[in-house]
Formats: C-alpha cells, sequence, structure tokens
C-alpha cells in the first residue's frame, strides 16, 4: 500500500466516525439525556424540600413524564437511525428499574438520604454497564455520577438532593448539549 492509498484509507475512517457521531446526535441521545438530566434535577429538588409522600409522587409524576418523553425522541428518531441492539437498550433499563425497585423494596425500610443514594448509585450502574457494552463515554458519566453521589451523601448528607439535582441532572443535560452538538 503506497503512503497515499494510507492517507486515503484514513480520511474514509475518518469520514466514517464522523458520520456515526453525527448518527448517534440525531439518533435522539442527546435528548433523552437532557430529558433525564431535567427528571433528576426537579426530582432531586424536589425531594430536598417536598420530602416524604409528596417527593414519591413527584418522582413518580417525572418518571413517567420522562419515560413518555423518551418514547416520543424513540419513534421520531428511529427511522433515522437504526440500532444492532433493537430492544436491548430500553431492555437493559426496564430490568434495572425493575430490579432497583425490588432491591428497594428487600432492604425497606432505609433512611430517605440511602434511599436516593442507593437509587442513584443503581441507575449509575445502567451508565456503566452500557458503557462497557457501547460507549466509554457512558462508563465514564456512569462512575462520575457514582462518584458525585457518595461524594454528596459523605461530605453534605443534608444537601444530597440539592447536590444531586446539580452535579447529576445537570451533568446529564450537560451530556445531552455536548451530544447535540457533536
Amino acid at each position: 500500500m503506497e503512503a497515499n492509498e494510507a492517507q486515503i484509507a484514513l480520511d474514509q475512517i475518518r469520514l466514517a466516525a464522523e458520520q456515526t457521531r453525527r448518527a448517534v446526535a440525531r439518533s435522539g441521545t442527546g435528548w433523552i439525556f437532557i430529558i433525564w438530566g431535567c427528571v433528576w434535577f426537579v426530582g432531586y429538588l424536589g425531594g430536598q424540600f417536598l420530602g416524604g409522600a409528596r417527593s414519591g409522587l413527584l418522582w413518580a409524576a417525572l418518571d413517567i413524564l420522562g419515560g413518555v418523553a423518551t418514547a416520543i425522541v424513540g419513534m421520531r428518531t428511529r427511522r433515522r437511525v437504526r440500532s444492532a441492539y433493537g430492544w436491548r437498550v430500553p431492555g437493559l433499563w426496564l430490568a434495572l428499574m425493575a430490579y432497583v425497585g425490588l432491591l428497594v423494596w428487600i432492604a425497606w425500610p432505609m433512611p430517605a438520604d440511602r434511599l436516593v443514594l442507593f437509587i442513584t448509585v443503581g441507575i449509575s450502574f445502567g451508565f456503566v454497564f452500557l458503557g462497557l457494552w457501547l460507549a466509554p463515554a457512558l462508563l465514564w458519566t456512569g462512575m462520575a455520577l457514582t462518584a458525585l453521589a457518595i461524594l454528596g451523601w459523605l461530605v453534605m448528607p443534608a444537601y444530597l438532593g440539592t447536590w444531586l439535582a446539580f452535579l447529576g441532572g445537570g451533568g446529564l443535560i450537560g451530556l445531552g448539549v455536548n451530544i447535540l452538538r457533536a
């Protein structure tokens, strides 16, 4: 292979990688991160200030809204980008939510701060798992969310909801915006 042929091949590889990044951004991934970042932001702040049953109702409503918004984004973008994983990624999230719910039920009762930490780390594990499977950025997102959640719980447990709203929810929103800009 001549040097100019190698350069042409490298240019084609770079173009394919760039087209893949654009396809992922157009596939709704960025919007899904923004949706769930907003859910986390409002949910954690609401949990910080509402507490108790009202916080649970807020989270239930936000999770339903987030699920519906995610489904809408998925339906609108599925024709543009087809994933080889199809139903597996949403299936992973549904299974993860079911298992986290089951583990909360088994460990109940637990203090509110531990419940928040437990659920956050459980969801962060989903990002780590997907990162190992699909994209390193998700791995780093999950590890960062886990570290931030534990740090907030250790350093300022009374303000864990506010901490997670700004750093967890805000971080997901920032990641979504970054993906859309890519």
